[in-house]
């Protein structure tokens, strides 16, 4: 009963920080809790994580596609900072996901943490959980950073 409290919480909370993706995701799961149907559960635990990185990665291959994108153009922009730094980030980070998923699958401890640290940070800190944002993020704090040394 006490985990319904707590999605119900979610959703008002994500509600009232205007975060749909957290709204859907805590509305879909409390409706799954209410039905009760283990197979529903069973098929979301084991499934889902797949299926939001199948969604991911054709969002990230989209520019490939578009016509006022080519590939050429694309490959040049590795050759300055912010393309170098951010391809370096983007090996690293999905190399230290690969990790992290084995890492989260043997620790009950560590799944609780970072269920209930992106939570927060999603719901009221307006975080967004993904990997390929997250790199792209420390690639742009490590350009800030080149740039504020080399700079002075």
């Amino acid at each position: 009963m006490f985990y319904k409290v707590v999605i119900f919480f979610l959703i008002i909370i994500s509600f009232v920080t205007k975060n749909k993706n957290l709204s859907i995701a805590a509305f879909v799961i409390f409706v799954v809790s209410l039905i009760n149907n283990q197979k529903s559960i069973y098929f979301i635990e084991k499934y889902f994580l797949d299926i939001g990185m199948i969604f991911l990665m054709m969002w990230m291959l989209v520019p490939l596609i578009k016509a006022e994108n080519s590939l050429t153009p694309n490959i040049k922009s590795l050759l300055n900072l912010n393309g170098l730094v951010s391809f370096i980030v983007g090996v690293a980070v999905v190399m230290l996901a690969a990790q992290g998923v084995s890492f989260l699958k043997g620790s009950v401890d560590v799944l609780t943490g970072v269920i209930l640290g992106s939570i927060i940070g999603v719901a009221l800190l307006g975080g967004v959980p993904v990997g390929p944002l997250i790199a792209s993020g420390i690639a742009y704090e490590i350009v800030r950073l080149i740039n504020a040394i080399f700079k002075n």
